[in-house]
């Protein structure tokens, strides 16, 4: 694909299972990319900072085998920030044992988006960047976290005003979901758009802390 020197229209949406590693650096002409699913693959094949030149994505964005990034200076060459036509984002590691935990908390908090981010899969810090609850996120209504095992707290979450779907699944640490799910003590309501609610394979939870009457007053379908 990388002799279409003269491509300038690219969508690959809804294609499941193509993978792109091509050189996008030759494709001089592609002015919009929709839908694109970029596999990094270390030294010798695309790296993040290939994103970076990136500017005309559309619509859904996957970035797979993120353990491939070696630290926070490389994940802020992929300029997530000036993705601003991206729709929906999926960030996914293929392992899900890390060497420093602090290290991917620091590359997960240079991927933060515009508010388009969809979904997180097998993350492997120990805590999640402060960006994933800030308000920022407004336009937020959809969120996955999958698999992230090594996760022994959850971000507060109740600060998202337009979040309507949450699904939680394969969190293995987490014991309990304490008052900071629900966000800052001045947040009078939390949660207040949440209607549906997903939390599976999470075998140490033991304790939910309840806020009281009023608590998701839009959930429609109980939680799992």
């Amino acid at each position: 694909m990388e002799k279409l020197i003269n491509l300038c229209h690219l969508d690959i949406s809804g294609t499941s299972r193509l993978k792109m590693s091509l050189d996008t650096s030759k494709l001089k002409s592609l002015h919009v990319l929709v839908g694109a699913k970029f596999l990094l693959s270390g030294r010798s094949g695309l790296r993040i900072g290939d994103l970076g030149e990136l500017r005309n994505l559309y619509g859904s964005l996957s970035i797979l085998e993120l353990q491939n990034v070696v630290d926070r200076r490389e994940a802020l060459k992929a300029n997530a920030r000036e993705k601003e036509h991206v729709e929906r984002l999926s960030l996914e590691w293929s392992k899900n044992t890390a060497g420093n935990s602090q290290d991917e908390r620091d590359i997960l908090d240079e991927l933060q988006p515009n508010p388009n981010i969809n979904e997180i899969t097998r993350y492997r810090g120990t805590k999640f960047p402060n960006w994933l609850a800030n308000r920022l996120l407004f336009k937020l209504v959809e969120l996955w976290f999958s698999n992230c095992r090594d996760c022994d707290s959850l971000p507060a979450l109740g600060e998202l005003p337009s979040l309507k779907f949450l699904t939680i699944r394969g969190m293995h640490r987490i014991i309990e979901v304490i008052e900071e799910f629900y966000g800052s003590s001045s947040s009078k309501y939390p949660f207040i758009s949440l209607e549906k609610l997903e939390f599976a394979d999470m075998p140490k939870l033991k304790q939910w802390y309840a806020l009281g009457n009023g608590e998701l007053p839009t959930l429609s379908v109980p939680f799992n």
